[in-house]
């Protein structure tokens, strides 16, 4: 767009001296100035498609992008939990899925009431309050009807699919990488159908056991 404007300004200054020193007649010096008008007007609207564009695209990708974010948030709040139950994460989709259906999870609750002047700690030792283990269904465990801060509210039955994509699903993986002689579990999701190319989002790492999306 710059090299046009600057063809264009040179191409209006030799018109301009032109017409200064040729004596031209008053239809076609007309002519010329509408069609220098047009090319202005042209060149103008071009130039705000040019910038207009790629704010139009950012836009578009962020509010895209701020719904695949929850999604992958879901998916790594729910491997998180599949790892402190089985010591593993899983690279499938629908035993992810199961594990919400299905399984369960153990929660310590507190029996009794704790006075505000003691510890949960303290509690315990004097008897006051007790605990005791239960097994709750994952989803209740982990999802909150009313949970605060999401930008959309959480369904299984969409878990596994890219938001705004016609059923793409994201890539999941799990293994493990040696740490210190040691095996240690890691996962990856992915946007299998990025809105932007040259910006996928992911989840985790399959070569470093680390759990924090590409946008953090």
């Amino acid at each position: 767009m710059v090299i046009l404007g600057v063809l264009a300004l040179i191409l209006a200054g030799a018109i301009g001296v032109v017409m200064s020193i040729v004596s031209i007649g008053k239809p076609i010096r007309l002519g010329i100035s509408a069609v220098l008008i047009l090319l202005s007007a042209g060149l103008a609207y071009a130039d705000y498609i040019s910038i207009q564009g790629p704010l139009a695209f950012q836009k578009e990708k962020d509010r895209r992008y701020k719904h695949v974010i929850q999604r992958l948030k879901d998916i790594r709040t729910v491997q998180l939990a599949y790892k402190r139950k089985y010591q593993k994460y899983t690279g499938d989709l629908d035993s992810l899925e199961n594990f919400i259906k299905m399984d369960s999870l153990e929660v310590i609750r507190a029996i009794g009431e704790r006075p505000d002047t003691m510890t949960n700690e303290e509690a315990l030792l004097a008897g006051i309050i007790s605990r005791d283990t239960v097994l709750v269904p994952v989803i209740d465990s982990l999802f909150k009807p009313s949970e605060e801060g999401r930008i959309h509210a959480f369904n299984l039955d969409s878990l596994r699919f890219v938001p705004f994509t016609e059923g793409a699903e994201f890539e999941l993986d799990a293994g493990f990488v040696e740490r210190s002689s040691v095996k240690v579990p890691v996962f990856v999701a992915r946007d299998s159908k990025p809105f932007d190319t040259n910006d996928p989002l992911q989840v985790g790492s399959m070569n470093d056991p680390k759990t924090n999306g590409n946008w953090e």
